[in-house]
């Protein structure tokens, strides 16, 4: 196995980029490089609800206006990390379909893929109550089910340390001797 990769998943939520920022410190820790995923969900099945109506050119330009903005978010992110945490500039993926179906593909066409990292509450659920269905999050449960690398699932309140940070501090009575 070459480098590993930690795959972070970001959705333009303000949770995503703070896992994102966790994903940077473990690609340090790991001396792997990190890799960016985000999946356009495409309404495709014209019996699914509003799929009739996005049909032809209209579908097409939703879809380009959907993958300029992702593209964007990922540089955004991209550079942030590179700028905040100092790592190299990491890989994107830029997948059609739920994140559920496409990132475990995603991670079943790239064995060096070794952790994904999501935020707990991303932007299908930043705006909703806190509660048991959203709990573990939703994304970061169906990952951690189908999976057969680690999912680690970020709260949006992580403590600003372990983002680009050591993660292990020396303990009090270790700092001075």
């Amino acid at each position: 196995m070459s480098e590993p990769v930690i795959l972070a998943a970001v959705d333009g939520s303000e949770n995503a980029l703070v896992a994102a920022g966790v994903a940077a410190r473990f690609a340090q820790l790991l001396g792997g490089r990190m890799g960016l995923v985000t999946a356009l969900q495409v309404a495709g099945d014209s019996l699914a609800f509003g799929g009739g109506l996005l049909v032809g050119d209209l579908k097409n330009r939703l879809l380009e206006e959907a993958r300029t903005a992702a593209e964007d978010n990922m540089r955004g992110v991209a550079e942030r990390l590179q700028e905040q945490c100092r790592i190299s500039m990491p890989e994107f993926f830029l997948r059609e379909g739920s994140p559920e179906h496409e990132i475990p593909k995603l991670v079943q066409e790239n064995p060096d893929v070794a952790m994904v990292i999501v935020g707990k509450q991303g932007y299908g659920t930043e705006s909703r109550p806190r509660g048991l269905p959203h709990f573990l999050g939703g994304l970061g449960g169906k990952l951690s089910a189908a999976l057969p690398v680690p999912v680690l699932i970020v709260p949006p309140d992580i403590h600003p340390e372990l983002l680009c940070a050591q993660l292990i501090r020396p303990k009090p009575s270790q700092e001075k001797r």
